[in-house]
């Protein structure tokens, strides 16, 4: 494929998707017009092959069983109730609720193994708490946000489960190699917030229950 041809496939790809069109179906019809055009008709009967093979992999069954759990949790209060668990240690760290934000993403990311569900269900959760508290929407946004990213680095995570099952390695391995990478970023995001927050002044510290009451909140953690 000549350097002209690629970059017009490009070309036309991102004006598909400037047009609207979702992602996913742009880079279809680019990457399907673009096989008809090199090998026309046997293209099709190669891809359907090639689509059955990755559809019928056994291990994308265990997909929306983490999807369905990640929604259970947020149904059924539980993440609500880590959040107020995990805010009773963390919140008087500078920068507050904001190391909530982080920690219960990186808590959520164990069980739901998607990015999108994990910002979506944290946000859901601490918006309401950290507008009424008078956090800035850009910073509470910000670490649900870079939260977000650590479900698809701390397994389970639906990104290496269709990595491994598309290039044959042990999802296991790609499970344990995510582990240590997702706990360091997770500390560098409350280092951030942290350093981000005195250096501007806002240092935001919430008070935390008596002793007791923490211990007792680490059941929700369970």
């Amino acid at each position: 494929m000549s350097a002209a041809v690629a970059l017009t496939a490009f070309v036309l790809m991102l004006g598909i998707m400037l047009a609207g069109i979702p992602i996913a179906v742009a880079m279809f019809v680019v990457g399907a017009g673009g096989g008809l055009l090199a090998f026309g008709m046997p293209f099709l009967d190669s891809a359907a092959s090639v689509v059955w093979g990755v559809q019928n992999e056994n291990l994308l069954t265990s997909i929306p069983l983490f999807i369905l759990l990640g929604e259970l949790l947020l149904r059924s209060g539980i993440a609500d109730r880590m959040y107020i668990a995990l805010s009773a240690w963390l919140a008087r760290l500078p920068g507050g609720l904001l190391h909530t934000n982080i920690g219960c993403c990186a808590l959520f990311a164990a069980t739901s193994g998607s990015s999108v569900a994990t910002a979506a269900t944290i946000g859901t959760v601490a918006l309401p708490s950290l507008h009424l508290r008078g956090y800035s929407m850009r910073d509470s946004l910000g670490s649900i946000a870079a939260g977000g990213t650590l479900g698809i680095l701390i397994p389970p995570s639906v990104n290496m489960i269709v990595y491994g099952s598309l290039t044959n390695n042990s999802i296991g391995k790609l499970f344990i190699a995510g582990i240590i990478p997702g706990l360091l970023l997770t500390l560098c995001f409350m280092v951030f917030i942290a350093a981000a927050s005195i250096l501007k002044g806002s240092a935001k510290k919430e008070e935390l229950p008596p002793l007791a009451e923490r211990i007792r909140l680490l059941g929700n953690l369970v």
